[in-house]
């Protein structure tokens, strides 16, 4: 294994760590195109796709990262559900562009603007939220038996008395990888991923629960930047 696919693999962690799975992908429009992305053999619900050209040796050549805000593909639905504002969903963007930005520029040169020239020592990273959803959780069939329908009952009114709701928050994200001035990306991924959180009622802790998933993949995208820069581990 490349030690560039071992370093997408660890990017995509952070959408896995955490959340569960949901077997299913948002196809925006933001990517190029789909068809040439395959399922990661290592995680779920983690589509991938890295050109040849883009190995070991053109990666050691980056010296800077250029990282624009992501953008917002978002078709927020209209519901009575704790839905959440577009506008909530573009600061994310700049909370997760500033995050990334803080935490690489020790280690690498990291730019917000777009260079003057675009060479084979830029890697522009470009992202968008492509699917951010709330959707309540009921009782399944599976909970219906004597001791979990207490349990449920009582957590029901817990709930109910101190204005909480659970829920299921959906994300997804599309990313591509440009090299210099190329205008085809030479890496594209696309993830989704939720995540079961205890918010308020009113929504007003929505985009908290986005956050806790966002800041996983900070975490572990950052991580594996800076060990692939300073070890070269495969």
């Amino acid at each position: 294994m490349t030690s560039l696919r071992t370093l997408l693999i660890l990017l995509t962690l952070c959408l896995v760590t955490a959340c569960s799975s949901t077997g299913r992908n948002t196809q925006s429009g933001f990517l190029p195109n789909y068809h040439s992305l395959k399922p990661s053999n290592e995680y779920q619900d983690t589509m991938l796709y890295v050109d040849n050209s883009f190995g070991k040796d053109a990666l050691s050549k980056v010296e800077t990262l250029y990282l624009p805000r992501f953008e917002v593909w978002v078709n927020v639905k209209q519901t009575e559900f704790l839905n959440i504002n577009p506008q909530h969903v573009a600061k994310l963007s700049h909370y997760m562009q500033s995050e990334m930005v803080s935490r690489l520029k020790r280690h690498y040169a990291v730019v917000t603007e777009q260079p003057d020239k675009l060479d084979n020592t830029i890697l522009t990273i470009k992202g968008a939220f492509t699917d951010v959803e709330f959707e309540p959780t009921e009782l399944g069939v599976r909970d219906f038996v004597p001791i979990r329908l207490v349990y449920n009952a009582g957590k029901s009114a817990y709930l109910a008395a101190t204005e909480q709701t659970e829920a299921l928050t959906h994300v997804s994200l599309e990313s591509a990888f440009y090299l210099g001035d190329d205008k085809e990306p030479v890496v594209m991924m696309a993830a989704h991923k939720e995540l079961d959180t205890v918010i308020k009622v009113d929504g007003t802790e929505n985009v908290k629960a986005i956050r806790e998933i966002l800041d996983t993949w900070v975490n572990n995208f950052v991580t594996a930047m800076i060990k692939h820069r300073e070890t070269g581990l495969n």
